[in-house]
């Protein structure tokens, strides 16, 4: 269900907000579900909840459910995004008074609400953490929210891969990067932490430029969620290698997914970059150890 949910959600939305540096690092404990996804415990407006941490998602996003059970305040503003596989969402926005993770307190926050049977409460998207650079440590199994001085410790010992950050009027955030494929195609793919572990997805106009036979792969039908009408083909495949367009990591002999009507080149997960990343949005690069 889990699984089935962030693939639901893969629409890009978000807002802006304003930290100032922090005196000392903050550690946020995860745990990481079978799927490989990043679950993390969040206080919004006082009440505590479960959250996937998800850099692919853009706007946080909470579950009609919880947004029952904490006192939003609707604004007038709407926003419209779509998920990878077309589809377009509509959403009212949110203010959220005080949204709280661990020592970390961020008062200037929007979500949206979405009415979804979810085992979890919704996402935390990259927005919290947008004037502040953030670790994924996957091995103590730790969000940092890094300061001033820990971040330049990190640039010195870390390799950095540059990165492109999308805005859309300031309400929506993601993050990219170029990739080659089989060491002959060059795209650029979002990098999505909400998509789970060891997660490849690309369009599939770019099977038959790698040297694939569409015919000959395993292909899915699936249907959207939210439109029976609406669904698309899934090709499994195999590629030789998936490497960051500075070879500051890479992947050999990988299952991907090809999807048509995909409107992204590609998405992929950001487990594979490295045991432990730092997200520095303001600095447009993730520093790998």
């Amino acid at each position: 269900m889990l699984k089935k949910f962030i693939l639901l959600l893969l629409f890009v939305f978000q807002f802006t907000n304003a930290q100032s540096d922090l005196s000392t690092p903050v550690k946020i404990p995860f745990t990481v579900t079978g799927a490989g996804h990043i679950m993390i415990k969040a206080t919004v407006n006082g009440t505590e909840g479960n959250f996937i941490f998800d850099t692919g998602a853009g706007l946080n996003l909470v579950t009609k459910k919880f947004a029952d059970k904490v006192n939003l305040t609707k604004t007038q503003s709407f926003y419209t995004g779509h998920r990878a596989t077309g589809e377009a969402l509509e959403v009212d926005l949110y203010d959220i008074k005080s949204l709280q993770l661990a020592a970390f307190t961020d008062n200037n926050q929007q979500t949206a609400v979405l009415d979804i049977d979810f085992p979890l409460d919704g996402l935390i998207s990259l927005m919290p953490f947008k004037n502040n650079a953030i670790t994924i440590d996957y091995t103590t199994k730790n969000l940092i929210i890094e300061n001033g001085a820990s971040l330049k410790k990190l640039v010195k010992k870390n390799n950095a891969l540059p990165i492109q950050i999308s805005e859309d009027g300031e309400r929506t955030l993601s993050i990219s990067t170029k990739v080659k494929l089989n060491s002959k195609l060059t795209l650029q793919v979002g990098l999505d932490s909400g998509a789970g572990a060891n997660i490849f997805r690309f369009n599939s106009r770019y099977i038959e430029t790698l040297g694939l036979d569409k015919s000959k792969l395993e292909t899915k039908y699936v249907k959207s969620d939210f439109n029976p009408e609406h669904g698309n083909n899934f090709y499994r495949a195999n590629l030789t290698e998936l490497a960051t367009i500075n070879n500051t990591a890479s992947v050999k002999e990988i299952p991907v997914t090809f999807i048509e009507g995909l409107i992204y080149e590609g998405i992929v997960c950001t487990n594979w970059l490295g045991d432990k990343i730092t997200i520095d949005v303001k600095g447009k690069r993730i520093l790998v150890n």
